[in-house]
């Protein structure tokens, strides 16, 4: 579908993160494994079929503090050295 979006004719896609699989070219720039960058679908989806990208896919890691609640520690107590004299 093609929009009136101030003169232009291109369409107005949106932007996706790909992670890069094999060094090629993205965006105008040279990419390498690993990278993680953000393209419009359309050359995104041309990456994916030449097997040269795949959709990023962010993994969140929650922290826990584990010490909360803790009320007694099961470790052994510490034992300190002595001063020599």
């Amino acid at each position: 579908m093609l929009s009136w979006n101030g003169g232009s004719n291109a369409p107005m896609l949106k932007k996706m993160k790909y992670l890069i699989l094999v060094d090629t070219v993205a965006n105008g720039k040279k990419v390498r494994v690993g990278d993680v960058v953000e393209l419009n679908q359309q050359e995104g989806n041309i990456l994916i079929g030449y097997n040269k990208a795949s959709v990023h896919v962010e993994k969140k890691s929650e922290q826990k503090d584990r010490s909360i609640g803790l009320e007694k520690s099961e470790a052994p107590k510490v034992s300190k050295r002595t001063a020599k004299k």
